[in-house]
């Protein structure tokens, strides 16, 4: 453990084995192993002194950037904490300007820097009290810490304890999914490092009663320690009768020692909520009352330690004394300071004219001071100011503390709703869904459908579109709606109103595969036409679009692409991306058509470039990434994947991007970090999604876990759903995990007919696999190659001969769809059932060398072990001979010691030859020990017996991980 130390000159004592963990990661990051560090702990426990003492260790042959965040209460500064950093590394102004551009070029822009930076030197990057980052800084961190593996480049972060706030606790949880992220959690120090502490603060051995005193009064948390230990003699036995015994009485007794201005002065900063210039310090204290010269009592309480000076500002050395010392206070001294104050700033600036950092001050100061009147009228006023200057979440903030306030005001219904009006669209620009959702909803409350039908049909339009973007609003319900705000609107059928609920009707029955969905779809677009809204227009194209390319006629993408050009005339985002979607659809319901892939590139740049909110190129970014995963660019599906996951999208946006990151990760062999992912989704949706294929993925978990029941029981979920993401994958998946389960008890000599039975009636009522109905030749081709795995599996389970041709044409219709990965699995399941006793065909060397580049490409570690270990049994060159695995490993309890030897070099790829050679035994004899182990293991070859060995390893193995895995939640 430990010791945070801030006085200068002291010591670090007690931490050295959380030094050697971070300063052994800055190493790795040197040599091109990037990584990243979240060291959390609570107030004073040491955190930042670690850092610093981390970083004078540091080689001078890296560069180090120090980011610290800042506790301002106010308007908050996009990227604050890395412009500092860049400035005080020297970065070259334009740098610094760029940052001020659109959260989603700052992301490519730091990001960027980085990679240059980090190609030229190592690069470590310390983020200092995370809790008070804002947003913007939190999305680049997120973009960097998702970036690639091999840059040289170390993140070391520092997050207080128990004051995570809003924002960071769902980008924490974000964080630890993260594959070379750690955590490592500073706690307090025992007796002994407290006695280190005092040992370095002292400059002498302390007594041990003192020891005993400081570690039942501060509890081990460092910087207490010295708070209490400064200014005590070397050989005091105790401390001084009537010390505090918790953190608020120590930073009392240090601030007691103040003169009485100097307290007065150091209260008013407390009160005044975040660091001040000293003029205006000057000037507030003037206003306060404090008598006395604030530039002499400002030096006073820095000789003190109380207060530091930090880029012309002024603000404690701790910023937990800040919150101690305000809470030192009385109420009515608070209340009388934030009086004072706000009547300062009132006087410097015109009735309702401010700019907005001092809106806010009257605003937060007015509320302070109980003054609820003014405190409403300035939130107001502030949100105004603050949306102007681009701080959506500030102005969210003080839009609701207006609606509290407004609680106790005498306001009219009218006024209310002005309110809310404003919190809708604030909410939804800085992205906080649910609190648009709940606007909305008290709208509609508030709203009379007899006096004003239009009014509640347009709130119910918007509150079905926040729904489809939060994945929070069931379908039947989103219907419910639009049925709803069609009647109300029907009055008026040549409304924009009326023409966007018939759009969102249609484009809901349409969905739901009604037969009143394409006719109403063209009555949508006549509606638009004459209504001549744009977004209606829009809504009313997509929908017809969807219908057409469900119903597998017509030119669904004129459509589509038409409605890609109303929704960007209409600055409408949501609905642009709507429309992209449908024209993937359009061009191919399936996953693999370069088009369709092309097509969403440009779009998502095209996004950018019209300056859309940061979530919906998320959005945009994650549908991408999923394509490029299903056709084997699992590289590029990663980068989609920081950009989609490199903020909070929303959970609709989320779950696709967790979806396609748990497919990879279960594909890959991470299959822990895969059901993390699935879980995720889960809790963002409620419910299995029914989109993006959830039910699919998970059942490849089930089967990557080796629960194949499991794994059936999911397939077999995702039948029910019907019309969905990966429709055409759930049977053989199923399939596959029925003929697991008959190849297992085969091998034990077990009964195989009720699963031979569930198969049969599985093929009975399913004899063809199920899929989405729509147009594409890569959907086509996905649907012919799946309908061949699902017969492939089930000719597997039957122990079908000569299924090894079934399998090749498998793997040939998995190619001509372009599903890599089904073809690796496919090319693996041909060649294994083509390798006869005694003999390699050409064609099973082929098939599995080809399987074994397209593995070693996707880096799908488990078919590689699976691909590898068959070579090495069938003797085919794929790679170097592996290793004998240790004696006793095999699953067969009634071989003798010899047989195990012997069998551990089969599966290792020896030949009779090295077998005799290692066990200094003959040929003759090995042959013989090959004889006895076939005969009890009733297989006919090396071959097949290496194959069983590996199977019933692999579920012995899978078995015990999956039921003492911690890491590995079930979804």
């Amino acid at each position: 453990m430990a010791v945070e130390v801030t006085q200068a000159g002291k010591a670090l004592v007690g931490r050295t084995t959380e030094l050697e963990v971070v300063l052994g990661l800055v190493g790795q990051g040197a040599a091109g192993a990037a990584g990243a560090l979240v060291l959390s702990g609570e107030a004073g426990v040491g955190k930042t002194a670690l850092l610093q003492e981390s970083m004078s260790r540091t080689p001078s042959t890296s560069d180090v950037l120090w980011a610290s965040c800042l506790p301002l209460s106010t308007l908050s500064v996009p990227f604050l904490p890395l412009i500092s950093a860049l400035r005080g590394h020297g970065a070259e102004q334009g740098l610094l300007d760029d940052l001020h551009g659109s959260p989603v070029n700052a992301l490519t822009t730091f990001d960027g820097w980085l990679d240059r930076a980090c190609a030229q030197r190592p690069v470590v990057l310390v983020v200092d009290d995370l809790q008070w980052a804002d947003q913007s800084s939190l999305d680049v961190l997120l973009y960097v810490l998702a970036g690639p593996a091999d840059r040289r480049l170390t993140v070391l972060m520092t997050v207080r304890q128990g004051e995570e706030g809003r924002l960071l606790p769902e980008w924490l949880a974000n964080v630890r999914r993260l594959p070379r992220t750690r955590e490592l959690h500073l706690a307090r120090l025992d007796r002994l490092g407290v006695q280190a502490q005092l040992t370095a603060l002292l400059g002498q051995p302390p007594r041990a009663s003192l020891v005993d005193q400081l570690y039942g009064k501060a509890a081990g948390n460092p910087y207490l320690t010295e708070l209490l230990v400064r200014g005590l003699s070397p050989d005091a036995r105790q401390l001084p009768e009537g010390l505090p015994t918790d953190l608020q009485d120590a930073v009392a007794r240090t601030w007691r020692r103040l003169s009485r201005n100097a307290k007065a002065l150091t209260s008013l900063l407390s009160v005044a909520g975040r660091p001040q210039g000293g003029e205006r310090l000057a000037r507030l204290a003037t206003s306060g009352g404090v008598e006395g010269d604030p530039v002499r009592l400002l030096r006073e309480a820095i000789e003190a330690g109380v207060v530091e000076r930090h880029e012309g500002r002024y603000w404690f050395g701790h910023p937990l004394l800040a919150e101690v010392l305000e809470q030192e206070l009385l109420p009515e001294e608070r209340q009388r300071l934030h009086a004072s104050m706000a009547r300062y700033l009132a006087a410097t600036v015109g009735d309702d004219e401010a700019d907005a950092d001092v809106a806010v001050d009257l605003a937060d100061h007015h509320a302070g001071a109980g003054h609820r009147e003014d405190a409403f009228r300035w939130a107001l006023t502030a949100a105004t100011s603050v949306q102007r200057a681009g701080g959506a979440a500030e102005a969210l903030r003080l839009l609701q503390r207006a609606r509290a306030l407004s609680a106790h005001l005498a306001l009219s219904p009218r006024a209310e709703v002005e309110i809310l009006e404003r919190l809708a669209d604030a909410a939804e620009r800085c992205g906080d869904l649910d609190a648009a959702m709940e606007a909305v909803d008290r709208l509609v409350e508030l709203a009379d459908a007899d006096a004003d039908p239009m009014r509640v049909s347009e709130l119910l339009v918007r509150r079905i579109e926040l729904g489809y973007e939060t994945g929070l609003v069931s379908k039947p319900a989103a219907m419910d709606m639009a049925e709803r705000a069609v009647r109300l609107s029907a009055a008026r059928p040549d409304s924009a109103q009326h023409a966007t609920a018939v759009a969102l009707l249609a484009g809901s029955e349409v969905w739901a595969g009604m037969p009143t969905g394409a006719a109403r779809a063209a009555d949508a677009v006549e509606h638009a036409t004459t209504s001549g809204s744009t977004k209606a227009m829009a809504l009313a194209l997509i929908a017809r679009a969807t219908a057409t390319s469900f119903a597998g006629e017509g030119d669904g993408l004129a459509d589509a692409l038409a409605a890609e050009e109303a929704a960007a005339a209409a600055g409408d985002f949501r609905t642009y991306v709507e429309a992209v979607g449908t024209a993937g659809n359009a061009i191919d319901i399936g996953f693999t058509n370069p088009r369709e892939i092309e097509h969403a590139t440009r779009s998502r740049e095209r996004l950018v470039a019209l300056g859309a909110p940061y979530r919906y190129v998320a959005w945009l970014s994650a549908g991408d990434a999923y394509s490029s995963l299903m056709s084997g660019d699992w590289r590029r599906c990663l980068e989609l994947l920081r950009v989609a996951l490199g903020s909070t999208p929303g959970p609709a946006v989320d779950c696709i991007g967790r979806l396609a990151a748990g497919l990879l990760d279960i594909r890959q062999g991470r299959w822990q970090q895969g059901a993390q992912h699935l879980a995720r989704a889960l809790e963002l949706t409620g419910a299995p999604h029914e989109f993006f294929g959830y039910h699919a993925i998970n059942a490849e978990l089930q089967l990557a876990r080796g629960d194949d029941r499991a794994a059936f029981a999911a397939a077999m979920a995702g039948v029910e759903v019907g019309r969905a993401n990966l429709t055409e994958h759930v049977l053989p998946l199923a399939a596959r995990a029925l003929a697991n389960e008959a190849i297992t008890l085969r091998d034990r000599d077990q009964d195989v007919g009720p699963v031979l039975e569930t198969l049969h009636d599985l093929r009975t009522r399913y004899p063809d696999v199920l899929f989405d109905v729509g147009p594409g030749t890569a959907h086509a081709a996905g649907i012919v190659a799946m309908q061949a795995v699902y017969e492939a599996e089930a000719a597997r389970a039957e122990n079908v001969s000569g299924s090894s041709s079934t399998w090749e044409a498998a793997a040939e219709r998995c190619a001509e769809a372009g599903l890599t990965w089904d073809e690796v699995y496919a090319r693996w399941r041909a060649a294994e059932a083509g390798l006869k006793p005694g003999t390699v065909t050409p064609s099973a060397r082929e098939l599995l060398r080809r399987a074994h580049s397209l593995a070693t490409d996707l880096e799908a570690v488990p078919l590689l072990e699976e691909i590898q270990g068959l070579a090495r049994q069938a003797r085919i060159s794929l790679s170097t001979p592996g290793a004998p695995g240790p004696r006793g490993s095999t699953p067969f309890p009634g071989f003798t010691e010899r047989e195990h030897d012997v069998l551990a070099l089969v599966l290792a790829g020896r030949t009779y030859t090295e077998i005799a050679a290692e066990l200094f035994i003959s040929e003759k004899t090995v042959s013989t020990h090959i004889s006895h182990m076939l005969r009890k293991t009733r297989t006919a070859s090396r071959i097949e017996l290496a194959q069983l060995a590996r199977r019933l390893s692999a579920t012995t193995s899978a078995s015990t991980s999956a039921s003492t895995s911690a890491s590995a939640p079930t979804p």
